[in-house]
């Protein structure tokens, strides 16, 4: 299962995708009170004993008029035995996953998103952009996870910027 990638982070070095389009892939969720996590596998790098993540949470907000709101938040998460690295930026991830890799990530996290809205159900959900002042080609991301979350039942979208930061919201249909 999976294809090699290749990517230039200083020296050549491969990085695998664990995954293929329309094939199953392993969700593992963790939960609390306070929130939901989906963890996918995604890929690795042998050569630097790497294992790539991709991670989707869902944090229980402070309630409001006594209704449930959550924050969705999404990214990939390098782990290596020295530690993890968090990659919030397209840009970041380039440097490992290029053209397909991306797509297929990208429907793996709108999968997860879908199942631990779906799971959950808040009254209302938010999402932010990490990175302030993003290109059009940047915000496609955003518009798959939002259809992942009117496809958990959820009407809505983008709303306001805030100092260049997109904001996105959602309520229970």
């Amino acid at each position: 299962m999976g294809y090699v990638s290749t990517s230039r982070l200083g020296d050549y070095m491969p990085f695998h995708l664990d995954i293929s389009d329309g094939e199953p892939f392993e969700i593992r969720i963790l939960e609390n009170d306070l929130e939901i996590l989906a963890i996918v596998p995604i890929g690795h790098d042998s050569s630097i004993d790497v294992q790539y993540n991709a991670i989707v949470t869902l944090i229980r907000l402070e309630p409001f008029d006594g209704d449930y709101k959550a924050e969705l938040m999404f990214d990939i998460v390098e782990a290596a035995p020295e530690g993890s690295t968090y990659f919030y930026d397209g840009l970041d991830t380039e440097k490992f996953l290029l053209g397909g890799d991306r797509e297929v990530v990208l429907e793996v996290i709108c999968s997860a998103t879908e199942n631990i809205v779906a799971q959950r159900q808040p009254d209302a959900i938010v999402m932010s952009s990490f990175q302030t002042n993003l290109p059009d080609k940047a915000l496609v991301k955003y518009m798959g996870v939002s259809n992942a979350i009117r496809g958990a039942g959820y009407e809505g979208g983008e709303g306001n910027t805030f100092q260049g930061q997109h904001i996105w919201m959602f309520v229970k249909r």
